[in-house]
C-alpha cells in the first residue's frame, strides 16, 4: 500500500480508556468517568465532568498539528454562522492540543471539546422529508460559512472526493472477491463522469462529513438538524462534495421516495448556489463516496479487526452503495435540475416512423383519468391487455398509447406507490392485426433480435423497437430510406403490440420507470411521441401539477380553508377504498366516510344517471322516489319510534333544522351540547360546536342559549375508566338543575353517539341512555348527531346510538347517505316535526330531488347486497387487533378508540400523563401519505389518527396501514 491510502494504513490510536483518563487528569485536571464512542480511524471518548459532558478526541497518527489547527479554525467559522458545534477547551497550561503516546509508542494529538446535545440520525429507520431537508440545509450553511476560510495546509485525506478513485484502487484488495469488481467498476465509471466535469467544479474548504452519523438533532422525529459534531474530514475540495456526502448518508434509510434527494439538493442550493456542472457531477460523486465507504470499511476491519464501530457500519455502507449503483448519473442530474426548475423541456421533433396507409395514429390514453379505466377497469387482472383488446376490437387501424403517461393499468395498491414502475418511457403501437412500420427519415439498423430492433439517426439518437421483427432484407448495418418498411409487428396472444423509444445517447433506458425518478428518465426519451406524429406531453414532474393547482386554489380561497397535507397530491379518480392521483399512484383512503359504499360505486352512479335522465325537481312536486326513500330510511331505525323524515342537503342543515324543531316543539331555547363536539358551519350549528381545534375561542364565545357539558371521554376526560358514566351523568344532573333553577330548562341535549371529533371515543357504557332519560325528565328532547358514525359504520347496529342502548328523539344524518351526493336527513316523530308547521312551510330542493333519493336508495341497496355492516364489524375487529398489537410494542400508541370502521388511534408521548403527541401525529400523516395511505389527525389536541374509511375497506388494506405504521414507528425508535 503506497501513497494516500498508506496514510491510514494503521488502525485507531492505541489509546485506551485508562490512557484517556490519565491524559484528562494530567492535562485538564478532570477526574471523570470515560466511555468510548465509535470512530473508524480516531478515538473518541465521552467524559462526564462537573461542568457537563465533554468529548475527548485522540487523533489518528497521520493527523498533524496544522491539520488540527485548521479543524479548530473551521469550528470557529461555523460557530460564527450560528450553527451548534463543539468548542475546544484549554488545559491547565492553556494549551488546546496536548500530545498523548499510544501503547504502541505512536504519538497522537488530542483535543477536549464541549458536548453538543442531541441525538444522531444514523440508526433511524425512517427519515422524514423535513429532517432530510434540514440536513442538506445545514450542509449548505456550513459550506457558505467555510467558503472564506484559508487553510494552513493542503491535507491529504482518503475522504477527499478528489482522491476517491485513488483510494478505491488502493484499498479494493480488502473487499471480498465476489464483490470487488462491482465496487471498482462503478467507481471507475463514476470517476470518468466526474473527471469530465472537474474543471468546472468550484474548490473551497469543506467539512466533508455532514452525515446522519455526524450531526445532531433535538429529540423528536421531526426535529431539524441543528449541529455538527466532528470536523475530522476537513479539506479543501469540491464544494459539491459536501452535498454528495450528505446525500450518500441518506441511502440506507427509508425515505419517502427519491424525490427527497431532489428536495435536499434544493435546500442546499438555497444556502450555497450550485452550478449545472456541479449538479451533473453530484450523483457520480455520491457513487464514489459510497465506493470509498465500502473499501475503507473492509480495509479498516483488515487492519483493526476489533473495531466494532466499523463492523456494525458495514451493512449500512453496503446498502448505500447498492442504492447509489442502481441509478445512472445522468438520470439523477436530470432529477436534480428538474427539482430546481432548471430542466430544459425539449422541443417536439420530426416524425420518424409511420404505419403504411395510416397518416395519423389515434391516441389511446391509459393515464389515471382515462375514461376507458372507469368503473374499476384498472383493477381487473391483466387490466392493460383487457383495455387494449377492447379498444382495438372491431378496428382495422393502429392506435398509439403515448410515451410520458403515468399508466394506471400498471399501478396497484402498494406500500410505496411512488416506487412503482408506471411512468411510460415508451410509446406503444397497438392493433388487433399485424402491421408494418416504415421509416420517415434515414435510419441505420444497428441491432436485430428475436423481438426487437434498434437503429441510429443522424445526430446519434437511437430508435428502439420491441415487439417487432425485421422486415424482409433488413439486418444489422442496413440503411433504411424514408418510406421504406423496416419492421413488422406480429400478433401475439391476440394483440399486435410494439414499444417505440427514441433515446438520446447510448444509455440503456427501461420501458417504464418509477414515479419518483420520472423527471430524471423522461428527458432521455423526449421526442418519442413526435417520432410517431403525436404531441409531446409536458415534462415529467410528479408534484409540479399538484403544486400549481394548489397555488391556483390559494389565489381565491380564504386563508382559513382547511386542507390535507403540506404538499398535497392532486386526485383524479376514486374507486372503492382507494384514491388515485394524477401520476396514477394509488392511495388507501382512511378518512372519507362520505363514500360509505366505496368511491365511484357504479350502482349509485347509474341510479343518479337514470334519475337525471328522467326527472329532477324538488320535494314540492309529487313523485314516487321521495316516499320510497323515506320508507327505506325509516325501516333502518329501531323500535318503530320514528315516523317522520325531512330531507336536507348536508349534516349542517340537518342539525340546524333539528335545533329549530326542538325549540319549536318544546317552546324553549336552551340547548345543552358537549365539549369538543363539531356539528356544522351555520350560525346555529357553529353555536353548539365547541371543538377548540375548529374554533380556538369556542368555550368563551358561545351564545347564552348554549350550555356546555363535559365531553364524556373515559380515556382522558374528567372521569375515567369503565365506570365513568355515573360521574358524567352527575355532572349533567347538576347542569340541568342549574338551568331549571335559572328558569332556562333545556329544549334539547345534543349528543354524539360516538365522540367523533374527540377521536372516535366511545362514551362510557350507560352514558347516552342516562342522558336521554335526564333530558326527558327535564321536558326536553334528545338529538343524536349521527352524521359521521351512522349508517352501519360501527358494525353492531345501523345507528350508533342503538348499540349504546339509547333512543333519541331526533336523529341527524348525512355524509354516507348519498355516497357523495348532497343529501342529509332529520329523522324524528310526527309530533316533533309537526310543530315546525307553526313557523311556516318546509321543502327541500336538492336533497328532495329524484336524483338525491335515487342515490340514497342505491346506497341502502348496496349496503344490503354487500352486507357492509357485517363487513365493517369484521374488518374493524381486525383493525383493532392489529393496532392493539402495535400498541404493545410502541409506547407512542396510547389507546385505540371506537368501533367497527369508526376508530381512532390516539398517540401520546407519556402513557401516564397522556401528553398528546400532536407533532408526531402530524409527521405520521405526512409519512403515511408517501406510503400511499391517506390519514389525518383529529381531536382538538390533533393527536389521534382517524380511521373512518369507505366501508369496503378490506383486511388486506388494514394490514397495509398497520404494517406501515409499525415500520414508521420502528424507524423513529431507531
Amino acid at each position: 500500500m503506497t501513497g494516500l491510502a498508506a496514510t491510514y494504513g494503521t488502525g485507531r490510536p492505541a489509546v485506551d480508556a485508562a490512557a484517556a483518563a490519565a491524559l484528562l487528569r494530567a492535562h485538564y485536571g478532570i477526574d471523570g468517568s470515560v466511555r468510548e464512542l465509535g470512530s473508524q480511524q480516531d478515538r473518541n471518548y465521552a467524559v462526564d465532568t462537573p461542568a457537563g459532558p465533554r468529548v475527548l478526541k485522540v487523533f489518528h497518527a497521520a493527523t498533524d498539528a496544522v491539520r488540527v489547527a485548521d479543524q479548530l479554525a473551521a469550528l470557529t467559522a461555523v460557530a460564527a454562522a450560528g450553527i451548534a458545534v463543539p468548542r475546544p477547551l484549554p488545559g491547565a497550561d492553556r494549551a488546546l492540543v496536548p500530545h498523548v503516546e499510544g501503547a504502541d509508542g505512536a504519538g497522537h494529538l488530542a483535543v477536549l471539546l464541549t458536548f453538543v446535545p442531541g441525538r444522531q440520525l444514523v440508526d433511524d429507520g425512517h427519515l422524514s422529508r423535513p429532517v432530510a431537508r434540514s440536513l442538506a440545509r445545514l450542509a449548505g450553511r456550513v459550506s457558505a460559512a467555510l467558503a472564506p476560510l484559508r487553510l494552513g495546509g493542503e491535507h491529504a485525506s482518503q475522504w477527499d472526493l478528489r482522491r476517491a478513485i485513488e483510494v478505491v484502487r488502493a484499498l479494493a484488495g480488502a473487499v471480498p472477491e465476489d464483490h470487488r469488481a462491482e465496487v471498482t467498476g462503478l467507481a471507475e465509471r463514476a470517476w470518468a463522469e466526474v473527471d469530465a466535469l472537474a474543471a468546472g467544479l468550484p474548490l473551497q474548504p469543506i467539512h466533508g462529513d455532514i452525515t446522519d452519523d455526524n450531526v445532531v438533532v433535538a429529540e423528536g422525529p421531526d426535529a431539524e438538524v441543528s449541529g455538527v459534531i466532528d470536523f475530522g474530514d476537513l479539506a479543501r475540495s469540491w464544494r459539491v462534495g459536501e452535498l454528495a456526502v450528505a446525500l450518500s448518508s441518506m441511502l440506507h434509510h427509508d425515505v419517502d421516495d427519491l424525490g427527497v434527494l431532489a428536495d435536499m439538493v434544493a435546500a442546499f442550493d438555497a444556502e450555497a448556489t450550485l452550478s449545472d456542472d456541479e449538479l451533473r457531477a453530484l450523483w457520480p460523486l455520491v457513487q464514489l463516496r459510497c465506493a470509498v465507504l465500502v473499501v475503507s470499511g473492509w480495509q479498516q476491519l483488515a487492519v483493526d479487526p476489533g473495531n466494532e464501530y466499523a463492523r456494525t457500519r458495514m451493512a449500512g455502507e453496503q446498502a448505500c452503495f447498492d442504492a447509489a449503483a442502481r441509478l445512472p448519473g445522468v438520470v439523477m442530474a436530470n432529477l436534480f435540475l428538474a427539482g430546481l426548475g432548471r430542466a430544459r423541456d425539449g422541443n417536439e421533433g420530426a416524425r420518424l416512423l409511420a404505419v403504411p396507409g395510416q397518416p395519423e395514429l389515434p391516441v389511446l390514453s391509459l393515464a389515471a383519468d382515462a375514461r376507458v379505466l372507469d368503473d374499476g377497469a384498472w383493477t381487473e387482472p391483466d387490466a392493460e391487455e383487457r383495455v387494449l383488446a377492447a379498444a382495438v376490437a372491431g378496428r382495422d387501424g393502429v392506435l398509439v398509447v403515448p410515451q410520458g403517461e403515468y399508466r394506471l393499468t400498471r399501478s396497484i395498491p402498494s406500500d410505496h406507490p411512488a416506487r412503482l414502475a408506471t411512468h411510460a418511457l415508451v410509446a406503444e403501437l397497438v392493433a388487433r392485426h399485424g402491421f408494418s412500420i416504415e421509416a420517415s427519415a434515414r435510419l441505420v439498423v444497428e441491432e436485430v433480435g428475436e423481438d426487437r430492433l434498434a437503429a441510429t439517426l443522424e445526430g446519434g439518437r437511437a430508435l428502439r423497437l420491441r415487439g417487432a421483427v425485421p422486415a424482409e432484407g433488413i439486418g444489422p448495418g442496413s440503411v433504411v430510406e424514408p418510406g421504406q418498411v423496416w419492421a413488422v409487428v406480429p400478433v401475439v396472444a391476440g394483440l399486435a403490440r410494439a414499444q417505440v423509444q427514441l433515446v438520446a445517447g447510448d444509455i440503456p433506458v427501461p420501458a417504464f420507470c418509477a414515479v419518483d425518478v420520472a423527471p430524471g428518465w423522461a428527458p432521455l426519451v423526449r421526442g418519442t411521441n413526435s417520432a410517431l406524429g403525436v404531441a409531446e406531453p409536458p415534462a415529467a414532474a410528479p408534484e409540479a401539477g399538484a403544486r400549481a393547482e394548489q397555488a391556483r386554489r390559494d389565489r381565491f380561497l380564504p386563508a382559513n380553508t382547511e386542507r390535507y397535507f403540506a404538499d398535497p397530491p392532486e386526485f383524479v379518480r376514486g374507486w372503492g377504498a382507494y384514491l388515485v392521483d394524477a401520476q396514477g399512484r394509488v392511495h388507501l383512503d382512511l378518512v372519507n366516510n362520505v363514500a360509505a359504499v366505496g368511491h365511484s360505486h357504479p350502482a349509485v352512479r347509474e341510479a343518479v344517471d337514470r334519475a337525471l335522465a328522467r326527472l329532477n325537481t324538488n320535494s314540492r312536486f309529487l313523485y314516487r322516489l321521495l316516499a320510497d326513500y323515506s320508507e327505506r330510511l325509516l325501516a333502518t331505525t329501531w323500535g318503530g319510534a320514528y315516523d317522520s323524515v325531512l330531507l336536507v342537503n348536508s349534516g349542517t342543515e340537518a342539525m340546524d333544522l333539528a335545533l329549530r324543531m326542538a325549540k319549536v316543539a318544546t317552546g324553549r331555547r336552551q340547548v345543552v351540547t358537549h365539549r369538543e363536539g363539531y356539528h356544522g358551519w351555520s350560525a346555529a350549528t357553529d353555536a353548539i360546536t365547541t371543538s377548540a381545534y375548529d374554533n380556538p375561542h369556542a368555550a368563551e364565545s358561545r351564545p347564552d342559549w348554549v350550555s356546555i357539558a363535559a365531553s364524556p371521554n373515559p380515556y382522558r376526560g374528567t372521569h375515567r375508566g369503565a365506570d365513568a358514566a355515573s360521574g358524567y351523568l352527575a355532572d349533567v344532573d347538576a347542569l340541568i338543575a342549574g338551568l331549571r333553577a335559572d328558569d332556562r330548562p333545556p329544549a334539547a341535549v345534543v349528543m354524539e353517539s360516538i365522540l367523533g371529533n374527540a377521536g372516535g371515543v366511545l362514551p362510557p357504557a350507560g352514558y347516552l341512555a342516562g342522558l336521554v332519560d335526564r333530558v326527558h325528565a327535564a321536558g326536553g328532547v334528545a338529538i343524536a348527531d349521527e352524521v359521521q358514525v351512522g349508517f352501519g359504520r360501527t358494525g353492531d347496529s345501523f345507528w350508533a346510538a342503538e348499540a349504546e342502548g339509547a333512543l333519541p328523539d331526533i336523529i341527524v344524518c348525512a355524509k354516507a347517505m348519498g355516497n357523495g351526493f348532497p343529501i342529509g336527513a332529520v329523522i324524528t316523530r310526527g309530533e316533533i316535526s309537526g310543530a315546525l308547521g307553526r313557523e311556516g312551510l318546509f321543502f327541500s330542493t336538492t336533497a328532495g330531488s329524484p336524483a338525491a333519493c335515487a342515490a340514497g336508495i342505491a346506497v341502502l341497496d348496496v349496503m344490503e347486497r354487500e352486507d357492509l355492516m357485517a363487513h365493517a364489524r369484521a374488518v374493524g375487529t381486525h383493525l383493532r387487533d392489529r393496532v392493539g398489537d402495535l400498541a404493545a410494542r410502541h409506547p407512542l400508541i396510547g389507546a385505540v378508540h371506537g368501533r367497527g370502521l369508526y376508530q381512532g388511534v390516539e398517540l401520546v408521548t407519556d402513557r401516564d400523563t397522556l401528553a398528546p403527541a400532536a407533532r408526531e401525529t402530524a409527521l405520521l400523516c405526512e409519512a403515511l401519505r408517501y406510503r400511499g395511505i391517506i390519514d389525518q389527525a383529529t381531536s382538538e389536541r390533533q393527536n389521534v389518527l382517524k380511521v373512518k374509511p369507505p366501508m369496503v375497506l378490506t383486511t388486506r388494506d388494514v394490514d397495509w396501514f398497520a404494517d406501515a405504521l409499525d415500520d414508521l414507528l420502528r424507524g423513529w425508535a431507531g
